[in-house]
């Protein structure tokens, strides 16, 4: 019996680390892009290596990431970008699902950038094929 209860507890502090994980990847993802001086004014410049990788560990399905963990975790992970872009892309001041408008904002920010960042490797992928 306490051979059972020990196993139940060592699923459960796996089922933990992968959560936190996952919570990782969306504040990575929210994280304020880099600036850069151009003039007397900062301007944005590129994205982070830590949001560029959360990026693609939840939005690129051909890599593993989100959807195996989404399995472990038994949750929808189809429903869970669909919600988390849903609120990131509400301009409110206020705080949405525990988000702030400056996070929502970053995340805004890293996601458009990550994606054209996507396309362009993908774009160069499909070049090459064509040789």
């Amino acid at each position: 019996m306490i051979e059972i209860f020990d196993r139940h507890d060592q699923t459960q502090a796996c089922r933990n680390l992968l959560a936190t994980v996952v919570q990782l990847a969306v504040a990575d993802a929210c994280s304020q892009p880099p600036k850069r001086r151009e003039g007397d004014k900062a301007v944005l410049s590129h994205i982070t290596v830590d949001a560029l990788t959360a990026l693609r560990f939840m939005f690129d399905e051909s890599v593993s990431g989100l959807n195996e963990y989404a399995t472990w975790l038994d949750f929808d992970p189809g429903q869970f970008r669909r919600k988390l872009q849903d609120t990131m892309y509400n301009d409110s001041p206020l705080t949405i699902n525990g988000f702030e408008s400056n996070q929502r904002r970053n995340f805004r920010y890293n996601y458009t950038t990550w994606r054209r960042f996507a396309n362009q490797v993908t774009e160069a992928d499909f070049g090459e094929d064509n040789d």
